[in-house]
């Protein structure tokens, strides 16, 4: 029961100096790596916890037999070294779902246990942004797609003004060369007519 309250008192204390954490932002994939300094040297072990909707026990190291349980979440995830009771925690992999503010704390029989600095970190991750930038293949790409509908409406378009002129310049000369025919015709149709009267008159 003690090392209940014990332990419960530490966690409100660490929630409170999240208030001065410091903020890191990670991408998913990306690694993290927490630093939990000096434990008390009467220290049975330490813990990481973390806190989003609510706490989470990321890991708990045991110094008596460097005993290391960790979170399902967490699970092949995580790399823990020991150095004279400070623990160096690598996360790997971050995923959204790690995002939360994260702090370590100790636990010791029947007394409070202390780290030599009680300050947290919050982690925010973020998916991978789209890159703003499209590589010069995509530009490429993109123009040729772009410069198709353009080209063949350019196409269309002087297509058009060619049949528009030819049929402005054609009609005319068309009307003129029926004319001309159906005087030739006539005059033709009058020169038989004449030729034929000659004729009639001559007998």
């Amino acid at each position: 029961m003690s090392l209940t309250v014990t332990l419960f008192l530490s966690v409100l204390l660490n929630l409170c100096n999240l208030v001065s954490s410091e903020d890191e932002q990670k991408f998913k994939g990306e690694n993290f790596t927490v630093k939990c300094p000096t434990a008390d040297q009467k220290a049975l072990g330490v813990y990481l916890l973390s806190r989003r909707e609510f706490i989470r026990e990321v890991l708990y190291y045991y110094f008596n037999n460097s005993k290391l349980t960790i979170h399902e979440d967490y699970k092949g995830r995580v790399e823990v070294s020991v150095e004279k009771k400070t623990l160096t925690i690598n996360i790997f992999n971050l995923q959204q779902k790690d995002t939360g503010a994260y702090w370590c704390t100790c636990n010791i029989f029947n007394a409070n246990c202390h780290m030599t600095t009680e300050t947290g970190v919050f982690i925010f991750v973020n998916e991978i942004p789209i890159k703003s930038a499209p590589s010069t293949a995509n530009n490429a790409t993109g123009m040729r797609d772009f410069l198709i509908p353009v080209t063949a409406l350019t196409a269309g378009s002087v297509l058009l003004l060619l049949i528009l002129v030819a049929v402005v310049w054609m009609v005319p000369k068309i009307k003129e060369h029926r004319r001309r025919k159906r005087e030739e015709e006539r005059r033709h149709a009058n020169g038989i007519y004449e030729d034929m009267r000659c004729k009639k008159n001559g007998f």
